[in-house]
């Protein structure tokens, strides 16, 4: 396969995930906001957002002055992460993106996940898409939601398991593991008056506050069925970090992107040092215990599974997209 279509199928992977995630954070952001309301500083469940995104700067570089006074800061920060054109982390943006990235690999995939994104793009840049969003922000999430599911359903129904499938599947998954660490971390660092039950101290928690981080993550169901109990942080982080049989989980991302590189290098072993990584990250994973991260920190963790998916990002680009 050329380095520029393989280059191409990572990112269309990456940017349709990382379109999905965003909408669902949002979503479950914007309903926290209608409930609880934000701070007088500002900051709230939207503000979070653009702390897990890293694009607290950007949103304040795209504001221009309003000599009447401010614009609301809720719908400003909901409007700039879905349509803004500055700082490359808006749903629009990365759409956008995945569909620019798919025009010259079109051969590649089939002609109903081509037609999907290219749907969802010309969707994002209609009149219909402000008006649906202006009458009902949840409703217009919902629908980028599914739209994005969709793409993944139709890759995975329609495409032969070569190496266009699993170029797209290390991005998907990668792009999964790295931003639930940032998720995580952030809802972690909201609270981080908690210390778990167990370690010390029996301090409260919002339950809502976790059950905001599970639904974030379409987790929310699948660990009530497990669980079957009050909403525990150790639980929930437990569940997000650990459950090898759940789809989001990062354990899960980490054994399927590993799986997909594998399969790409054709052998078993570690082939690439983006392997090795991964192979480090998942005997972690497979072994850890909960309680101890919590003592040690869990914020140093998932800080250094950013730091490892941005490893594993050069070492893709070095072995298999570089010309």
């Amino acid at each position: 396969m050329l380095s520029r279509v393989a280059e191409n199928l990572y990112w269309i992977s990456r940017y349709v995930e990382r379109a999905e995630g965003l909408a669902r954070l949002l979503d479950d952001a914007f309903s926290m906001e209608l409930e609880e309301g934000s701070r007088p500083d500002g900051a709230g469940p939207l503000d979070n957002v653009l702390l897990m995104l890293s694009a607290r700067a950007a949103f304040a570089r795209s504001r221009p002055p309003h000599p009447d006074g401010a614009p609301d800061q809720r719908e400003a920060v909901l409007r700039f992460l879905t349509f803004g054109r500055a700082g490359g982390v808006s749903i629009r943006e990365t759409v956008a993106g995945a569909r620019e990235n798919a025009r010259g690999t079109q051969e590649t995939l089939s002609g109903e996940a081509w037609s999907q994104l290219n749907k969802l793009h010309l969707f994002l840049n209609s009149p219909r898409a402000a008006a649906r969003f202006a009458a009902s922000p949840s409703r217009f999430l919902d629908r980028v939601r599914r739209e994005c599911v969709l793409f993944a359903a139709l890759v995975d129904g329609t495409l032969p398991r070569t190496e266009a499938y699993h170029f797209l599947q290390v991005g998907r998954h990668l792009e999964r593991v790295d931003m639930l660490s940032r998720v995580i971390n952030v809802h972690c660092y909201a609270s981080a008056a908690f210390v778990p039950a167990g370690v010390g101290s029996d301090v409260t928690f919002s339950a809502a506050h976790w059950a905001s981080l599970l639904r974030g993550t379409s987790a929310y169901e699948a660990y009530q069925k497990q669980a079957r109990e009050r909403v525990d942080p150790v639980g929930v982080v437990r569940y997000l970090l650990l459950e090898a049989e759940f789809p989001r989980s990062m354990r899960f991302g980490v054994a399927r992107c590993l799986e997909s590189l594998r399969c790409v290098a054709g052998g078993g072993g570690f082939g690439t040092d983006a392997e090795r990584h991964l192979g480090r990250l998942d005997s972690e994973l497979r072994y850890m215990d909960v309680d101890d991260l919590f003592r040690r920190g869990v914020d140093q963790f998932l800080v250094g599974v950013q730091e490892t998916c941005a490893a594993v990002g050069r070492d893709v680009h070095q072995a298999y997209f570089r010309t």
